[in-house]
């Protein structure tokens, strides 16, 4: 069997495998780690070359292509390679809270972001504010939403700006609140500590540190105790992307599937070896805060309950035009 090359995120969790120190049993398996680039960005939303056996996922894309019967090339495995809490993520202008949206102009990158989706479930969820009372506007043009297959309806504006220019538009009172579109805001270290920390590379920004140096911006529900609080009543634990694999080969080798998530799985109980101190012990204090770890592969409880709310909020939206199973989500499961 020739070699099957997966591109996945380097990341504390997956470190372990890019090193070789662990490895996929009984498979030859080679990881290449991935860069922030356009193609990257339509790498994850499905437009995969031929060299790679797999790369990670965008969960909405996925769920959406998959509820329109578009999904014919990718399978999903139960590896979670990019997860993390949503409340930091929210940034409004000072003195509004997130009732206050109803009328008011939201940005976001692009409206299947997992944070643009999980987001809007919660302010309807928890603030009673519900898709069609906000002026949506997305930073992405519409092929960055291509899995729609049209525009959302709820959209008020699309591709004025660029996502990186979001925050500054929000202080200059342009918008009332950001969904930030980067991967910076929900990582433990984020939450767990008061002031958050901005400790990760990101190409929009330090997000801990533009919304810090600013009096006029603010994460409303952005504390510990909203996260704890949220979770507990919740049981969900957002989850961004998955490792997606061609359908051909999870076909033609048994066993290969099964494998990765193992190998996977073992890489994320290697990840504290590969973390700062200061990481270690917010990765700890978040465990603690939980009670339950998140950081697991395969179909927990956990992971089932978060991709069905996905599944819940993208019906909200409109977009599933059905519900797929957990079955067909994860058909080598």
């Amino acid at each position: 069997m020739s070699s099957l090359l997966l591109q996945i995120p380097d990341v504390c969790w997956t470190r372990a495998l890019l090193d070789g120190s662990v490895k996929v049993d009984g498979f030859p398996v080679e990881l290449e780690p991935a860069v922030f680039d356009a193609r990257t960005s339509r790498r994850l939303r499905g437009e995969v070359e031929e060299q790679y056996a797999g790369t990670e996922q965008v969960i909405p894309d996925f769920l959406v292509r998959l509820s329109k019967g578009l999904e014919q090339t990718l399978v999903a495995l139960p590896v979670f390679v990019t997860r993390g809490m949503i409340h930091r993520k929210l940034v409004m202008r000072a003195g509004l809270t997130p009732a206050d949206l109803r009328g008011r102009r939201v940005g976001m990158g692009r409206v299947l972001g997992a944070t643009s989706v999980f987001l809007r479930g919660l302010l309807a969820d928890d603030f009673g504010v519900e898709r069609k009372d906000v002026r949506w506007v997305a930073a992405e043009p519409i092929e960055s939403d291509g899995a729609m297959g049209g525009e959302w309806s709820y959209l008020s504006e699309r591709g004025r700006f660029k996502s990186s220019e979001l925050l500054p538009r929000l202080g200059s009172g342009d918008l009332d609140a950001v969904i930030y579109p980067g991967g910076a805001g929900g990582h433990w270290y984020n939450w767990v500590a008061a002031a958050g920390a901005g400790k990760s590379p990101d190409p929009y920004g330090d997000l801990e540190a533009m919304v810090a140096n600013s009096s006029d911006l603010c994460f409303p529900i952005g504390d510990a105790p909203a996260h704890v609080s949220w979770f507990k009543r919740t049981e969900i634990y957002p989850l961004y992307h998955f490792l997606g694999l061609r359908r051909e080969i999870a076909e033609a080798n048994r066993g290969l599937c099964e494998a990765v998530v193992d190998a996977f799985d073992r890489a994320a109980r290697e990840a504290t070896r590969y973390m700062s101190p200061d990481e270690k012990d917010s990765c700890e204090r978040e465990l603690e805060l939980l009670g339950v770890d998140p950081n697991q592969c395969r179909a927990t409880p956990l992971h089932v309950r978060t991709i069905e709310t996905c599944l819940d909020y993208l019906s909200a939206d409109g977009l599933l035009p059905r519900r797929p199973s957990m079955a067909e989500v994860f058909p080598f499961n």
